[in-house]
């Protein structure tokens, strides 16, 4: 997709975002953080492994609820997949930015901020079938990559 095809889909970014509660004032902002995240993915090697279409398992926005620790848990991934080496992959998008030094820094907190939820839908990833599960954190105004395998993985 090239930069006129991304800005021929404004007017729907614009309604998107409209319809989940971005004020007016706020609009143009927002839909110009969509472009420049979607334009940040395409030209990034990672950010086009994410969207690719996978052949198994490939999820989008998928939700899904189970018990873990007694407790009724639910989740969105909002990126999961199996990749060619068999690895179940759950990807959680962050439209986080950074600016300035440090970027290694924040993306480590960020890691240890997010961390509890990457593990939760893990543990929700491991009943869907018996492959090794990894999760990733993908931030695509920074084309910034962090994965782990998570606990119990």
């Amino acid at each position: 997709m090239d930069s006129a095809a991304l800005r021929a889909r404004e007017v729907y970014h614009r309604r998107w975002l409209a319809a989940e509660g971005v004020p007016p004032s706020r609009l143009a902002e927002a839909v110009a953080r969509v472009g420049a995240a979607l334009q940040s993915v395409l030209s990034d090697e990672r950010g086009r492994w994410i969207l690719k279409v996978h052949p198994k398992d490939d999820l989008r926005e998928h939700a899904l609820s189970g018990i873990l620790q007694g407790e009724l848990t639910h989740a969105v991934f909002d990126r999961s997949f199996i990749d060619e080496a068999g690895v179940r992959w759950v990807i959680d998008y962050k439209t986080s930015q950074h600016l300035g030094g440090g970027v290694a820094e924040f993306l480590d907190r960020e890691v240890d901020r997010y961390r509890a939820q990457l593990e939760r839908y893990a543990a929700l990833a491991r009943r869907l079938g018996p492959e090794p599960v990894r999760v990733g954190l993908y931030f695509p105004l920074m084309r910034a990559w962090r994965e782990w395998r998570p606990q119990g993985g």
